[in-house]
């Protein structure tokens, strides 16, 4: 399954991403092939995060290849690709619902209605994969929360930037306090 700006349904070949500034790229659902490079990205991601002093969130022991695998097995691992399928640029986890987000402190959502969970997105850095992924699950689903440690500026960041706002903190037993975003498609949005 493919997703991406040009389609419809999540079930449609996607026709891939075009931008002047970075290669034709696009969203599939995780493979068994795509692990090695998974694994790598994780690794990028734990030193870019612990470079700007975030040691909490991805640790030597989260995310693992075992947590893909459950994803991949569920239906919930997607992967950004370059064109030519093999070079995974960025990898994520899309769910339906999020149990701790029904206790959000601080804050509210700004919406009930149904959402889809963004978690462990990671991308190799330079290649836009990043506002590429949220970008296009923004145009396939109204509704997205996603949450992020308050010293996970390279995320933070990123969220700004796709047009996520934040809505409170949601306490994950653990891990401790996470910033809290949503993205809600306006209805002028909704009939583009």
């Amino acid at each position: 399954m493919y997703l991406s700006k040009r389609c419809q349904s999540a079930a449609t070949l996607a026709t891939p991403y075009n931008d002047q500034k970075r290669p034709n790229m696009y969203l599939r659902l995780t493979q068994e092939r795509d692990l090695a490079a998974i694994d790598h990205i994780f690794a990028l991601g734990r030193e870019r995060q612990h470079s700007e002093g975030n040691y909490s969130q991805w640790h030597e022991g989260y995310p693992t290849l075992a947590v893909v695998r459950e994803d991949i097995k569920n239906g919930t691992g997607w992967v950004c690709v370059a064109d030519d399928d093999t070079t995974v640029l960025g990898t994520l986890a899309l769910s339906d619902h999020e149990e701790v987000y029904d206790h959000l402190q601080s804050g509210a959502w700004r919406s009930e209605q149904p959402y889809k969970v963004i978690h462990r997105m990671g991308t190799l850095p330079h290649h836009g994969a990043g506002i590429f992924m949220l970008q296009e699950l923004q145009a396939r689903y109204p509704y997205l929360r996603v949450d992020t440690f308050a010293a996970n500026k390279s995320m933070l960041s990123l969220l700004h930037k796709a047009g996520f706002v934040h809505c409170g903190v949601a306490y994950y037993e653990g891990y401790g306090e996470m910033q809290a975003f949503d993205y809600l498609r306006s209805e002028s949005s909704s009939s583009n």
